[in-house]
Order: C-alpha cells, then structure tokens, then sequence
C-alpha cells in the first residue's frame, strides 16, 4: 500500500509540474499595453508627438564662478566676485538623476576668469579715489600677475569655485543670483572633456520626490545622413522685442549639412537657428532619439553639434526612460484619439509623478476643454458591431510580432527552468521503482538495527531430542532398499546380507 501511495503521490507532482508548464507556455500576454484597445496600440506617433516626448527631459543650466581677490596694499581677502553662464542640457537617466550638457557650459577659462575679477575688484575699489587715473599698461599688467584670486577657503587649485543649478519644465527660466543664493537644483560634475577635445560634460542630481525626473534616448550618430532633418531643443537668450522674461525654451527645425574632422575629433554641421543658450542642448532625429549635442556656431544659423556616440564613451549608467515617461506617452496617445476623460487619468498621474510637468499640465486643460468630444474606450470585452469586431482583429494581427517576441522569451525561460526539473523527477522515480523491484515486498514495518533470528519450529527440549533421533534414522529409511544383487541379479530379501546363490556381499 505504501509503495502505491508513493508511486501515486510522484504522478500527482509531475502532472502539476507538466500542467504549469503547459500553461505558462501558452499563456496571453498580461502586461499592461496588451490590455490597451487597438487604436491606442497600432497609434504612430507624429514627428511633433516625438519631440514632446523629449521635452520634459531638457533642463535650463546656470554654471556660477567665483572667486576671492587678495588685496596686495591691505593684505585682505575681498567678498566673492562671481560670473554665471546658461546653457541646456536633458536627462539620460531618471533613476540617477544623470544629465548630459556641453562641456564649456560648466567649464571657463581660468586665466580669463583671473583678469575679469581683479578688473572689477579694482574698478570697485580705487576707481573712486582716483587711484587708477595714473595707472600705466604696466601698473595693470604687475597687477594682474601678482594679485591673488582663489575659490573658497584659499585651498582651491584653481581661482574660482563652482556651483552648478539645474531648473526643469521651466516657462520662464532665470538665474541665480549668485553662489548659494538658488533654490533650484545643485548638480554635480561627475566628469567633462574640454571644448577642445568633445565638449561633453556629465552632471548628476539627487531625485526629489513629487518630482520625477523625464528621461531622454541617446541614437546612433554614425547612422545620420547629409540633409537628415533634425530638431533642436533648448533655452536660448531672448530676442530683443519685447519679451520680459530671461529665457524662453524653443523648438527649432534643421537638416544636417556636412560632417568634418577638427584635431582628431568629428563635428556634425547643421542648418538651424540656434543661440549661445542652446549649448548642450539636444538634436533629435526623425525617432526622437539624440544624435547629437549643440556646442558650436559661426552664426545664429550654422551650428555644430557633438556626435551622440562621443556621449556614450563618457557614460557609466544606463540610458533609460522614467516611470512619468510612459503616463506622458500613454496620456498623449488617448489625447490624440481623443479619448479624452482617459488622457486626463494619465496626465493626473504624470503629474503626481512629477508636479511640475507643464506639458501634462497644458495638454490635461485641453483635454478637459473638449471633453463634449469624447470618445469612450472600446474594451475587448465590450460586444460591438461587426465593422470594429474586424477591426480588433485587424489590430490584432498587427501586434501579434509584439506579442509573439514577449511570449517567445517567456517560454525560454520556462524550458530552462522546469524541463531539468521535470527530468530530475523522472530520474528519481525511474530509481525508485528500480529498488523496489529487487527488494521484493517490502515489510510494513521497518526492520529494527539488528536482525534477529528467525523462530525456531522446535519449542521444547522433548520434541528437539525426538527430532535428533529421527534426523539419526532418516539416512538409513531413505536409502533405497536392495532387491537383486548387483552382482548375479538373484533376488535378495531386504534384511539379506549375502547373496545366497553367488555370496555377494549386499550390505
């Protein structure tokens, strides 16, 4: 019974084992885009719809250089004396808070800097007293060679320290004040080539919560070609027309228009309008992915770009898109469609994400303002004319690939980890009947440490003595009994011990 039962209870666990299998193997794809309704899934995003994408991800820069001045006649150190410079740069990755700008726009000419803050300390400080009325070339170039600028602490290897702030979504851009004097984000230099090597710098912030950091792709630059049409993102400096704010963040059209090598390193021409404030900013191609990064111009038209591939060699993170990327993407497609009460849940929790996002903020008071024009979702489950059941299987062929390719992984894995398994149990119950088979039956209860003997027939010293006596006489009764002499083939009687005709002797 034992045996059975166990035989029984191995069948159970490998028909489990094999069902599971099955059903993981044929299972639907449950994810979550699997469930949207096929005009939301088969929707193309527009050229226009890509660089909104990207949008949020770009940031407005201000890099803030200072410095102490020594004076040389009273041997007193001076309050700081410090410069600011904008640019654009975008995140790469949300989860790190990872930021990729030019590399002049957190780098600055040391010695220039040296000459611009004695400049305006002395002007400051002597001009006044008519000191420097009588000042030769010489009295200026002594003093710009013996006086003292250093960073804070006068420990600095360098005459100025930096500070480095980050604004995001931002209508209306402006600069700090001065150092420490922002509320906006402090960045981090994590590393930087000169403007005369790549012009790259990599900057990093610390996420805050409620407000989630968008994220941007990095493309292949090798892959663009001569009159490609490119977009340029970014906070140049305002035109001088009228406008009462710093800086404004634009969008601009360009082609590509040649590529050349410059000491070693490749630049990327382009033909579009672009200011000084658009350094590190990113140009997307046609996919919305980032081929490159603004760091030169001879003109507000003939721009230069760093190839995105140089940004890849100074990465050390994963380039990635954040979770109020998806909301954004998802809130942007049901606005389109026009399934509007749906775009606001979607822009209501990009916002949650992220309460700043302007574009979720515009796009969720569209939505609402045309919400007389909404058209409902048409579920799977939701019975419909014959015209949209063709349409959801038109929609549905068209994503089978998708689908397919998520399936085909899945059943990977799902060979790798539940056939050795199964083999593993099968081999097990293979050697355990094999055991059973030579053991024959097995007895209920096990068998002690020890083996004892077997019990005797004999219980009593009588029968044991009356068993010897007849074991004694057993070998004499079971010999066979002589009737003719071997010799003379006479018959014999069965107690004679000769032979009487030839006296053979029988016994």
């Amino acid at each position: 019974m034992t045996k059975n039962f166990f035989k029984a209870l191995i069948f159970i666990v490998v028909f489990v084992l094999i069902s599971s299998f099955t059903a993981l193997l044929f299972a639907d794809d449950t994810t979550a885009s699997s469930k949207m309704p096929g005009d939301v899934e088969n929707y193309q995003l527009t050229s226009a719809d890509k660089v909104l994408l990207v949008e949020p991800s770009v940031c407005f820069i201000t890099s803030v250089f200072y410095g102490y001045i020594l004076d040389p006649w009273t041997n007193t150190w001076s309050d700081y004396y410090w410069e600011a410079f904008s640019g654009t740069g975008f995140v790469i990755n949300p989860e790190t808070g990872t930021i990729v700008t030019a590399g002049h726009v957190v780098d600055i000419d040391a010695a220039q800097f040296k000459y611009d803050l004695i400049g305006t300390y002395l002007e400051d400080t002597y001009r006044s007293t008519g000191e420097l009325d009588a000042w030769t070339d010489a009295d200026w170039n002594w003093a710009y060679e013996n006086i003292k600028v250093e960073g804070a602490g006068h420990q600095t290897a360098t005459p100025y320290d930096l500070e480095v702030y980050v604004q995001f979504n931002t209508a209306t851009a402006s600069k700090p004040e001065g150092p420490g004097q922002s509320s906006y984000l402090r960045a981090e230099v994590v590393s930087k080539s000169p403007f005369d090597q790549r012009d790259i710098a990599i900057l990093r912030i610390t996420p805050q919560t409620g407000r989630a950091l968008s994220g941007a792709i990095i493309g292949d630059s090798s892959m663009i070609e001569i009159q490609d049409a490119v977009t340029i993102i970014g906070y140049p400096g305002t035109s001088e027309v009228g406008q009462e704010n710093t800086l404004n963040p634009t969008v601009t059209n360009g082609t590509i228009s040649g590529k050349q090598m410059v000491s070693g390193t490749e630049w990327i021409q382009v033909q579009g309008d672009a200011r000084p404030g658009n350094s590190g900013g990113p140009v997307l191609d046609k996919s919305g992915n980032v081929i490159g990064i603004l760091s030169a111009g001879t003109d507000n038209t003939n721009n230069y770009i760093r190839p995105s591939n140089d940004i890849k060699t100074l990465l050390n993170v994963e380039n990635k898109l954040g979770m109020v990327d998806q909301e954004w993407k998802t809130g942007l497609v049901m606005f389109r469609l026009q399934h509007f009460s749906e775009a606001i849940k979607h822009f209501d929790a990009a916002l949650n994400l992220s309460a700043g996002h302007l574009l979720a903020m515009e796009y969720k008071a569209k939505a609402q303002a045309n919400m007389g024009q909404d058209k409902p979702l048409v579920q799977a489950t939701t019975t419909v004319s014959q015209a949209a059941v063709t349409s959801e299987k038109e929609s549905t062929i068209a994503t089978v690939s998708t689908k397919a390719s998520s399936k085909l992984t899945t059943t990977v894995l799902v060979l790798i980890i539940v056939i050795p398994l199964i083999l593993i149990i099968a081999i097990v119950v293979i050697l355990v009947l094999v055991i059973t088979r030579k053991r024959g039956q097995v007895p209920v209860q096990q068998a002690p440490v020890y083996q004892q003997p077997a019990p005797q027939q004999v219980t009593t010293k009588a029968e044991k003595e009356q068993a010897i006596e007849e074991k004694e006489e057993k070998p004499s009764d079971a010999k066979e009994e002589i009737k003719f002499c071997p010799n003379c083939g006479a018959g014999v009687e069965s107690n004679q011990v000769f032979c009487a005709k030839c006296g053979t002797k029988l016994k």
